[in-house]
């Protein structure tokens, strides 16, 4: 084992299309070969407190998906029952923005503690976290690699080629995309924009899920989804 483990930062083009399920299948799916395995969110914002154990939902989804046992304030150290972004929901609530640096220190925490951790990004690439950073300031610091999540929707393509000029312009390396909730039965752009994103950005399709009904957050799915993304740990 190194120092400071390996890992993938998942992030995507927008709010509400899908980076928890991908991160939780992916965990769950590596967690079959790698024994000491965490995942993180480091920010994350909501309507409300989701449980006593779990201020996040997203948090309890990612930490179920390996049976994570690793105390809330390491996995998600930045939670405002407000949903937006970090920075106005803490401006609105009156609260202290989030520190980079603080949730840093926990991303460093979990790096030597774990052999591998996957990282949950908020919202989309640019999400101000606070009035000095944004999302991408932490990417960088991590120093992982990213997997952007896109779906298939009218205008993904401008708003995948923005991440990837954001991420390649910052010196961050690009695992891949995902295109999550195509539609099961898609029209003829639907069904060509993971062709055309593949061929104009020269990356790598990691996979294209399709649209879940009555989606659950469970090992099936987790199974399910992960079978779809076509990446191991060490890639």
């Amino acid at each position: 084992m190194n120092n400071l483990s390996e890992g993938i930062f998942v992030t995507g083009t927008d709010t509400g299309i899908g980076k928890t399920l991908i991160t939780a299948s992916l965990a769950w799916k590596f967690s079959k070969k790698i024994s000491k395995i965490c995942v993180m969110k480091p920010f994350a914002t909501g309507i409300s407190t989701y449980s006593k154990k779990f201020r996040s939902r997203d948090v309890a989804v990612l930490a179920r998906a390996i049976k994570c046992e690793e105390m809330q304030e390491n996995l998600n150290p930045y939670f405002y029952p407000l949903p937006c972004s970090p920075y106005m929901a803490s401006c609105l609530l009156k609260l202290p923005q989030p520190s980079i640096g603080f949730a840093i220190k926990k991303f460093r925490f979990l790096q030597k503690k774990y052999d591998y951790l996957l990282v949950e990004g908020i919202g989309g690439t640019m999400v101000p976290l606070n009035y000095k950073h944004t999302l991408l300031n932490f990417i960088k610091l991590t120093k992982f690699g990213v997997i952007i999540i896109a779906t298939p929707k009218l205008g993904t393509f401008n708003h995948i080629l923005l991440n990837v000029k954001i991420c390649q312009s910052s010196g961050i390396p690009i695992k891949g995309i995902v295109i999550n909730k195509m539609p099961n039965h898609p029209n003829q752009v639907e069904a060509e924009i993971p062709n055309f994103i593949q061929e104009y950005t020269k990356l790598p399709l990691l996979g294209v899920i399709p649209t879940i009904n009555k989606l659950k957050m469970d090992e099936s799915t987790f199974s399910k989804v992960s079978k779809l993304i076509n990446i191991d740990p060490s890639d």
